[in-house]
């Protein structure tokens, strides 16, 4: 499954799943399930840049 991210990047979601941090993931499943693979991505991206600034698969051509 690809994701889009704000900027417009697409990403395979399974590998941006393991670079989540867990408590923010885990919050986020147990408040949005079900729900699609997109918006559990766009809500993980909120939620970490309110905990630690932007996340690096957020950014418009993001390393890792």
């Amino acid at each position: 499954m690809t994701v889009t991210n704000k900027n417009g990047y697409k990403l395979d979601f399974d590998f941006a799943v393991g670079l989540m941090d867990d408590e923010i993931r885990e919050d986020l499943h147990a408040e949005m399930t079900p729900c699609s693979e997109q918006d559990f991505f766009m809500a993980y991206e909120k939620g970490h840049e309110s905990r630690y600034g932007e996340w690096e698969l957020s950014k418009s051509n993001p390393t890792w």
